[in-house]
This record gives structure tokens, sequence and C-alpha cells, in this order.
């Protein structure tokens, strides 16, 4: 007797789970996890969660407390708790562009202070690079390096093969 599709059982596949798929209340419970940074980049993914998440002066203030803990930079000037925009002066945007790069986390196991509890992979991206103005340098050079860089390859190649199969053979054939 041949086996008929219909009745076949479909393949049991875990569940896929998108965090827009998830209800509002497992949205504001996952939120108040989220550090001051964390928040605000969450709170201005989409317009559902500017509503929802929670940045207000609390967060700012356990943030700053939690970085002074860790002997990390906090600012020494005034700061303005009452809106978001205020809050986030030069020096505040400052940190957190150090902390998106990790370059305030210890070269050591468990040492990521962005993701607690892992260790930054900076192997992936070296030092040099992560500094403030290089990945700029570098794009304000832009296609001229990248030219440069292959026609030097290119020369490289050539040389090595005139090397091989044009200079060898005619020092032998004398």
């Amino acid at each position: 007797m041949a086996s008929n599709p219909t009745n076949s059982a479909p393949e049991a596949t875990p569940p896929h789970f998108r965090l827009m798929e998830l209800p509002t209340e497992l949205h504001l419970h996952i939120s108040s996890y989220l550090s001051y940074p964390d928040a605000l980049a969450l709170k201005h993914t989409c317009r559902h969660f500017y509503s929802l998440v929670y940045t207000g002066v609390h967060l700012k203030v356990n943030w700053l407390v939690e970085r002074f803990e860790h002997k990390l930079e906090c600012p020494m000037e005034k700061c303005s708790f009452r809106t978001d925009e205020a809050f986030c002066n030069w020096r505040i945007r400052k940190i957190m562009e150090r902390r998106r790069r990790h370059l305030e986390c210890p070269r050591s196991r468990g040492g990521c202070l962005v993701i607690e509890g892992r260790t930054c992979q900076m192997d992936l991206v070296p030092t040099w690079l992560k500094r403030q103005g290089r990945v700029k340098m570098l794009k304000a050079a832009g296609n001229e390096v990248l030219i440069h860089g292959v026609m030097v390859l290119f020369m490289q190649l050539l040389w090595v093969f005139c090397q091989r199969y044009v200079f060898v053979p005619a020092i032998i054939s004398y």
C-alpha cells in the first residue's frame, strides 16, 4: 500500500520566537533587566519600545553607580536627569561609544562588562582599529587605499611569476 503524503506527520521543529511576537508583558519584564545604555538602544529601535521601555532617573543613577563601583569613567560635571537627550551630553556619548566598542573591558576570562560573564572577543577587531578616529581615517581614505593595495598585490604576484617562469629558464638555457 502506498503512503499517503497528506497523512504523513510533519517534522517536529522547535518553535522560533521573535522579540516582536512576544507579549507586551514579557517585553516589560525583559527590559527591566537592561542597563541604561541597552535600554536606551532598545527604546530607539521602534515606536513600540519607545513608549514601553523605562529609561528614567533610577536607571540612569543605577548605571552611574555601577560604573563607579567598577572604577570606570563617570561624568564629573553636572548631569541633567530630566530627559534622555539632556542626560546624553558629550561625555556620556563618549562613554557609551567606548562601551559599545568594548574598550573598557579587561582582557581576562569573563571580563566583559557589556555582556556579563562573557569574554570579549578582542581578536575579531584589533585594538588599534578600535581607537577613536581609526575607522574614520580608513573610511576617509576610501577606495584609493584599496586600489593602491590591489596594484601592489598584482605587482608582487607578477614579480613572483616572472622569477619562477621567465628568469629561471633563461639562466638555465645559457
